[in-house]
């Protein structure tokens, strides 16, 4: 039977058989009025609300991932570039949101050495000695400009250097003389004269060896404070950078449509219709509705992680070239360009955070050292629990390698690091089961999500191409955002006011209900996620080689 009867919306009974009603404990506080001015919520996130619970109350089924990723829909027309609801062009499908960037300039690596040439400095060091210095390319480097800015004089400097020789390590000491910019080849550079820590006294009282260490040929540059007194004269000071960037986020209009007719209703609850015609050649209207809901949520969760441009056009700059939504009434008038959302994956992927293992074995190790990065990047201090979501046949290819990986390493047993059978529940139901990694060296605990999205992605695959349907997200669901900036719902009838039906009695009216969300999906910082695909099912890769301590 339909969940409301076609003349009078109410609250209805939906599985006679078993006398399962709707009633305000099952749907919260809401009435039967509330069921029945569903098509007119249109404010702000009350209709996204609305028509999550009317496919809920049709049968629609709950799943875990899925409301996971519809839970970030925030409010969108505020926020992007300041608080006027203005901000959103009713014209260009993008908008631009600040993003905070981390920046790191406490290391730079010297490129090359020599003598201080002709410099003049007063007093003139004989052992002034010059480095050019470079931005450093570690895995949380920033690409600094203007590097000259970043080495004031009288300030101080470390140098961490090895023997070229010898290798010993040492750690040096320098006065910064004066720097100059030496950029080429469009890579930053900085000429940087130093001053060894010896008076003009001290320095020719050292043998040529004693002197040769203190002209590093090689090495890292850390920058110290400076020694100024009060009564002296200076003026320096550090670049203040920029650290705001904008981000380009798109938009898309979903559009779905719910329609029927009176005497289709009519002939759903005719009590003359077979039984045959009843049960297996119609379906009521709140199965219908439950089916084509399912199917929209399926298509909605796809879009937020997999949805890409609409063509090559969908730049902040050709925009202007995208499909043009025009006036019906008055072709040529523009009304907006089409566009479409950028899923999270696919914004992963443009910043080289999709790793595919192209058919591979699955790299734990790879994957280990990935985390750790992203464990940094987090900002996260002590041991860091990172989730990650995968299927049920992966999760054994991980935990296999893992228990074979703690023997190797430590010699212990399994339960130190290994936590297995852990339920993540909300009220009385069980979202999710997983079990706990533990990296003690990395401060990481790795929890394995296995879940029916992953099984069922895997099992679509044809074999021969089997290893592109696996997958392992590692996602920080709190840094990611499906932006609405518009949800809108419609209810009209045709056949009511149409001239061919003034002089009949019963119309044959048919119902339509129009509904429509504008989406973004905004990602913050793409570091702080990471996707390992196409991947084998042979056993996972996972390697290590014990210390063993001297007696």
């Amino acid at each position: 039977m339909s969940l409301l009867d076609s003349c009078n919306p109410r609250l209805i009974t939906v599985d006679e058989s078993c006398g399962c009603t709707l009633t305000r404990a099952s749907i919260g506080a809401w009435t039967a009025a509330d069921i029945e001015n569903l098509g007119l919520k249109e404010v702000g996130m009350d209709r996204i609300v609305a028509q999550t619970k009317e496919l809920r109350m049709t049968g629609v089924k709950q799943r875990a991932l899925t409301d996971l990723l519809m839970s970030r829909i925030r409010p969108g027309k505020q926020g992007v570039l300041g608080t006027d609801q203005h901000n959103r062009s009713v014209i260009a499908p993008f908008s631009l949101v600040p993003q905070r960037s981390v920046v790191n300039s406490n290391y730079f690596v010297i490129e090359s050495a020599a003598a201080t040439p002709g410099a003049t400095y007063t007093p003139q060091h004989a052992g002034a000695w010059r480095v050019k210095v470079i931005n450093e390319a570690g895995a949380f480097a920033t690409s600094l400009v203007h590097l000259e800015k970043y080495f004031l004089p009288g300030k101080y400097v470390t140098v961490l250097t090895l023997d070229p020789v010898s290798g010993v390590s040492r750690t040096l000491q320098f006065k910064v003389l004066g720097t100059e910019n030496a950029d080429a080849g469009g890579v930053s550079k900085a000429n940087v004269d130093l001053e060894p820590p010896y008076s003009a006294a001290g320095w020719s009282g050292l043998s040529g060896d004693e002197q040769d260490v203190f002209a590093p040929e090689t090495g890292v540059v850390i920058n110290l404070a400076n020694s100024v007194s009060n009564y002296e004269s200076w003026c320096y000071q550090y670049p203040a950078e920029n650290t705001m960037k904008l981000r380009d986020f798109w938009w898309q209009t979903v559009r779905t449509t719910w329609c029927y007719n009176d005497e289709y209703v009519k002939a759903l609850q005719a009590p003359l219709t077979g039984t045959f015609f009843q049960k297996f050649r119609t379906l009521p209207l709140a199965d219908q509705r439950k089916r084509q809901g399912d199917q929209e949520e399926r298509d909605m969760f796809n879009t937020l992680f997999y949805g890409q441009r609409i063509n090559e056009n969908q730049t902040s700059n050709g925009y202007t070239d995208l499909p043009t939504v025009e006036d019906p009434a008055n072709a040529g008038c523009v009304l907006e360009y089409k566009a479409n959302t950028l899923g999270a994956r696919t914004q992963l992927a443009e910043c080289g955070r999709v790793i595919d293992m192209q058919g591979a074995a699955l790299d734990i190790d790879m994957i280990k050292a990935l985390l750790y990065a992203l464990r940094r990047h987090r900002g996260q201090d002590g041991m860091v629990e990172i989730d990650m979501f995968g299927d049920r046949f992966t999760y054994v290819l991980w935990q296999t390698a893992f228990i074979a990986y703690v023997k190797d390493r430590y010699g212990l047993d399994t339960t130190r690091f290994y936590t297995p059978g852990q339920k993540l529940v909300f009220g009385n139901q069980v979202l999710w089961n997983y079990d706990k990694f533990e990296f003690p060296e990395d401060g990481i605990i790795v929890n394995f999500f296995h879940d029916d999205y992953f099984d069922d992605h895997l099992s679509a695959f044809p074999d021969a191409i089997k290893s592109r349907g696996r997958q392992l997200w590692v996602i920080d669901w709190s840094d990611i955002a499906v932006a609405m900036a518009d949800a809108r719902s419609v209810n009209r009838q045709t056949n009511v006011a149409d001239n061919l039906y003034n002089c009949i009695i019963q119309p044959n009216v048919n119902h339509y209900q129009l509904q429509s969300k504008t989406i973004q999906v905004q990602l913050g910082d793409a570091n702080r996620h990471l996707v390992v695909e196409n991947f084998s099912g042979e056993c996972a890769t996972l390697t290590a080689t014990p210390c063993v301590a001297a007696s």
